[in-house]
């Protein structure tokens, strides 16, 4: 099943005191689709998924869930709805594993309604999913960076949302780990539909991953489309400053970005 839950940006400013770092975009995640944002660094890529989940208010547009402004929406409403992983989360001191994904569980929780079995569940399944289940007794601040990020992964996991947003989830996993999580998301969005947005660095991964590529620079959307319709090297010269190849990725046929530089580079014959 295909989340039937919208979320969109119209005519979005956003910005930190009186810097403004996006302006008038205009946005809307392919419902059940996996977005995925590139962009080089102090592009907006952050500062655009922080307005969508809710974490940044904007200094003129408004973010629609469901058609209604996110900032006039219940905070527990919008947590049943949508899920968020944050670039640098930070957890409480010396809160265990198991009780940090428990935390994805909150907006289930009514006034009147006690943990149950199928909290239970969800959490566990969270934590298989993720490799952690065998730190569930763990204090968090014991962890490493890559430990620490897929427990975080799992919370956002155990959320169960309609639609969710991660923010560079792969940061401090090694490569194997990063396919892991991508594999994960993937998995997550075949099976249940759920809308993805993931901000990704690495541009391969980015276009192997993704159904719908937005490619920022400067605040401003240059493309978005399916990949292998918008990936080039013109588009990768214009968004990032860089000469390179696009060939087709070998694992998946996807576009795969061959930098080019000064060395290392066969002449032509």
């Amino acid at each position: 099943m295909t989340s039937s839950h919208t979320l969109q940006a119209r005519q979005l400013s956003l910005g930190y005191g009186e810097r403004e770092i996006v302006s008038r975009l205009d946005l809307a995640l392919p419902p059940g689709r996996i977005t995925v944002v590139v962009g080089p660094n102090a592009c907006g890529k952050s500062t655009l998924l922080r307005a969508l989940a809710r974490l940044l208010p904007p200094l003129a547009g408004s973010v629609l869930l469901d058609g209604c402004d996110i900032h006039r929406t219940p905070t527990k409403e919008v947590a049943a709805t949508l899920g968020v992983l944050p670039q640098s989360p930070v957890a409480p001191d010396a809160i265990v594993v198991a009780d940090l994904v428990g935390r994805g569980r909150y907006p289930h929780q009514g006034w009147f309604r006690r943990w149950t079995r199928a909290d239970d569940e969800a959490v566990a399944a969270a934590m298989l999913a993720t490799d952690v289940l065998d730190l569930a007794d763990r204090s968090v601040d014991e962890l490493s960076g890559g430990q620490r990020q897929r427990v975080w992964i799992a919370m956002a996991l155990a959320q169960e949302t309609d639609v969710l947003l991660l923010d560079e989830p792969t940061t401090y996993l090694d490569i194997s780990h990063q396919l892991d999580v991508l594999d994960l998301l993937t998995d997550l969005n075949r099976a249940r539909g759920v809308t993805l947005a993931l901000v990704l660095h690495d541009l391969n991964l980015a276009c192997r991953y993704a159904d719908h590529l937005i490619a920022m620079k400067a605040g401003r959307i240059v493309a978005e489309g399916p990949p292998g319709d918008i990936v080039t090297a013109s588009l990768v010269h214009e968004v990032f400053g860089l000469r390179s190849a696009v060939i087709p990725d070998p694992a998946s046929g996807t576009p795969m970005v061959v930098p080019l530089g000064r060395h290392h580079v066969t002449p032509p014959a």
